[in-house]
């Protein structure tokens, strides 16, 4: 089967792309990255791409619905030269694709639900019109959304391809400071001034925090990435926080870190908590989003009340202890949901298939 893997972007970097990067490597089915005219690729390994009519990759309004359908027109044409492709809608973009595709008849059609959007109405109504075909990642999406059934049931989390980890991480070594990650996009939602307010809560200098991301190319994304700079010389933590901007991956970070640090005032799920815990690094989520649905707290990392600058300090302060490390254990049974190559991509196939 060939699988489009459609999300309307003038780029190939976040949290989507590697998604699709993770199902292309499984090698179970042959994978075509989805994408607006002129895109470059800065991800590694490069995908073959099919570009597509122009169209914002991350709106739902009148004016992108109508620039779908001649996505939808495209890719209705691109279906029908070979029984065996399927179409799979990533984005905000991508459900609309699917949208048209469904009135147009198209069957081959497939769409995951990565973000947590405002017209909590539409995506109800969107799940009820592709009828089985649209999936969330977790049973905190369907919460988010309100949805009646909210198991895991139509749900089909992010996964990875790397191995199961064979130990877990124990903090650091006694003398040395604590060192704490994040990944992610330079926007207001994923909260990283939290970080900063919880470190400048702990004048002491014992623990350092890295962060690999780019702001977005929009005015907001901007601002957020000034008032970050700007926060961490305010605070006096410019010798103990490092923004690193965009890496091709998260493999350099994940060595050097105690722990992972997810923020966001509601994650959708966090590509980088998952790639932490395939790589045994404890991760620390606020909650009210998707981690909560993979993190069991103080076993393979720690939730935190979200928006709370005071309860992240503490958190920190206790990360600094030992015995905070102790109880932290492998549960390979519990990453197997997670793991391409043991269960998800099978999973996909057999989705891809019925269609």
């Amino acid at each position: 089967m060939t699988i489009l893997h459609y999300t309307g972007y003038d780029h190939d970097r976040g949290g989507i792309a590697s998604v699709i990067r993770n199902l292309a490597a499984t090698d179970r089915f042959h994978c075509v990255l989805g994408v607006n005219a002129g895109c470059v690729q800065q991800g590694r390994p490069r995908l073959e791409t099919l570009e597509l009519p122009p169209i914002e990759g991350e709106r739902i309004g009148l004016l992108n619905l109508w620039r779908a359908r001649a996505v939808a027109l495209a890719v209705q044409a691109w279906l029908k030269a070979d029984d065996t492709r399927v179409f799979h809608g990533h984005s905000r973009a991508g459900l609309l694709v699917g949208l048209w595709l469904h009135w147009f008849g198209e069957r081959r059609v497939v769409v995951s639900v990565h973000c947590y959007g405002r017209q909590r109405w539409f995506y109800r109504w969107a799940a009820r019109r592709l009828a089985g075909r649209l999936y969330w990642l977790t049973p905190a999406m369907k919460r988010h959304y309100g949805c009646a059934d909210q198991t895991w049931a139509e749900c089909m989390p992010d996964g990875l391809t790397a191995p199961l980890p064979v130990a877990m991480r124990r903090g650091p070594v006694e003398g040395q400071d604590l060192r704490l990650g994040g990944a992610g996009a330079l926007v207001r939602w994923k909260r990283w001034d939290l970080v900063l307010e919880a470190l400048a809560r702990l004048p002491d200098g014992k623990i350092r925090f890295t962060h690999i991301g780019e702001k977005l190319a929009t005015p907001e994304s901007h601002a957020c990435e000034q008032e970050l700079r700007v926060l961490t010389e305010k605070l006096g933590l410019a010798d103990r926080v490092q923004w690193a901007g965009w890496q091709a991956g998260s493999g350099g970070l994940l060595q050097e870190v105690d722990a992972i640090v997810v923020p966001s005032d509601g994650e959708p799920f966090s590509m980088i908590a998952l790639e932490a815990m395939f790589a045994g690094v404890p991760v620390i989520a606020t909650r009210g989003g998707g981690p909560e649905d993979f993190i069991v707290d103080g076993e393979n990392g720690w939730l935190v009340p979200a928006g709370d600058a005071a309860a992240l300090a503490q958190r920190f302060r206790q990360c600094l202890d030992p015995a905070a490390w102790r109880s932290l254990q492998l549960r390979p049974e519990h990453l197997r949901k997670f793991s391409l190559s043991e269960t998800l991509a099978a999973r996909w196939a057999e989705i891809y298939a019925a269609l």
